[in-house]
């Protein structure tokens, strides 16, 4: 078996001297990234969203991973069993290698998905997945996922709880998830959107410009320039059937206190949907996808695992509503 059959969700396969590295972004969009600062940098080559998928009859599989920078502490791996999720393998934050042994719960020839973090860039070595180990094939539609941190996954601590990987599952596609944490509106990311040939495409920023907005590093002319740049670069880039849906920044509690703040937003979000409306984009208003309530968000705007799942969920009642 090529091991590199093995991972989905991404673009391709480098390889590494310390093992084989999953990447989201074809070199072009990794080198735009890393130019923008350490923090893009890291964000945009973690394995978000990528999975190993593989059937065997071995009773036991293991392999080796080794981490880089990390976005968020944590290092976990989820597992699926024939398509069910039965747990989430957790190594000490920020681990810089180990091994991951697993005990497969169902007798016989059996699919195993092992979803890797969102967190660090990820390299898998040392496979011993069984000696009649096949990868498995995934002919469902992609659906490509343009977005921020809250689309990158942050900050659910299972890697497949977050909403895009979520959403895709349950409606039927394979996710490409090209969320990169602090990202904003900027066309210039488009570049390969045409290239991956997605089915639909999800476009969720606007939480960081607002940031940026409130604290005077960008004016709202600029901002409405920006989308507007983005949402008719979208257009050109993707075929006139490719599904589209647009979705607003969600509730947040974290800097959005005042009036005067909650006026930003809302002009942040008027922006956002006038652009999509004049494409032709659906729309979804973020502020009902996640309950207006701490409990839901790690942080005071990334949805926990319990947010996120409210988010997908939402999501699809929008989108067949």
């Amino acid at each position: 078996m090529n091991i590199n059959d093995v991972f989905h969700n991404c673009v391709g396969v480098k390889e590494e001297s310390d093992g084989l590295r999953p990447v989201r972004f074809g070199d072009r969009l990794l080198d735009f990234y890393r130019d923008r600062g350490e923090m893009t940098d890291i964000r945009a080559n973690a394995t978000a969203g990528i999975t190993m998928d593989f059937t065997t009859s071995a009773d036991t599989v293991r392999f080796d991973y080794a981490t880089g920078r990390f976005c968020r502490p944590f290092v976990a791996f989820d597992v699926y069993e024939n398509d069910v999720f039965i747990t989430t393998i957790r190594e000490p934050d920020e681990s810089a290698s180990g091994t991951v042994t697993y005990d497969k719960r169902n007798p016989g020839r059996t699919r195993l998905t092992f979803v890797l973090p969102y967190t660090t860039d990820t390299r898998i070595s040392g496979c011993d997945f069984g000696d009649d180990a096949r990868p498995v094939r995934d002919d469902r539609p992609l659906m490509l996922f343009l977005g921020d941190s809250i689309t990158q996954g942050m900050t659910a601590i299972r890697p497949s709880q977050g909403y895009a990987y979520l959403l895709a599952r349950t409606m039927g596609f394979r996710p490409l998830n090209w969320g990169v944490g602090s990202y904003v509106f900027d066309a210039r990311t488009l570049d390969d959107v045409a290239d991956v040939d997605a089915s639909a495409i999800l476009v969720a920023y606007g939480t960081n410009d607002y940031t940026k907005i409130r604290e005077g590093a960008m004016t709202m002319a600029d901002f409405e320039t920006a989308v507007a740049e983005y949402m008719s670069g979208l257009r050109f880039a993707v075929d006139e059937g490719t599904a589209v849906t647009v979705i607003t920044p969600i509730w947040r509690s974290a800097d959005c206190g005042t009036d005067e703040d909650r006026t930003l937003m809302d002009r942040v979000r008027a922006t956002i949907i006038n652009q999509a409306v004049r494409q032709r984009f659906d729309v979804i208003d973020g502020l009902a996808l996640v309950g207006h309530d701490d409990a839901f968000l790690a942080d005071g705007l990334h949805p926990n695992d319990l947010g996120a799942a409210m988010m997908a969920n939402n999501i699809v009642r929008a989108k067949l509503g």
